[in-house]
């Protein structure tokens, strides 16, 4: 038992070491995409959280910033033209607490 010891806490050791002790979750979102008439492809989000979260949408380097109320879905925004598709889209939502550059972008 005296021999065992050591490496069951060595064990313990380096398995702590090795667990984060953080979490990089962010909240949850969910992004609809849809076309318009003329086939254009465009992208709406919805907040699924209590948060009020500060996102943004991008397409070829264009970022549209704006703030998203809890469970609520933002407006339509839609590519240029139709050489874009869903894939093309880029989206990324946070907490507006981290983020409150974002605040500007609220509308009341």
């Amino acid at each position: 038992m005296n021999n065992f010891l050591p490496p069951l806490l060595l064990c313990i050791f380096i398995s702590m070491a090795c667990t984060p002790f953080y979490s990089e979750a962010l909240p949850k979102f969910k992004a609809e995409f849809g076309k318009k008439p003329d086939g254009t492809p465009r992208i709406r989000l919805t907040n699924q959280t209590t948060l009020t979260l500060a996102c943004y949408i991008s397409i070829d380097g264009y970022k549209k910033k704006f703030v998203l109320a809890p469970f609520k879905s933002s407006r339509w925004y839609a590519a240029a033209n139709n050489r874009y598709d869903h894939t093309s889209f880029r989206t990324w939502c946070d907490s507006l607490e981290f983020h409150p550059e974002y605040k500007k972008y609220h509308k009341f």
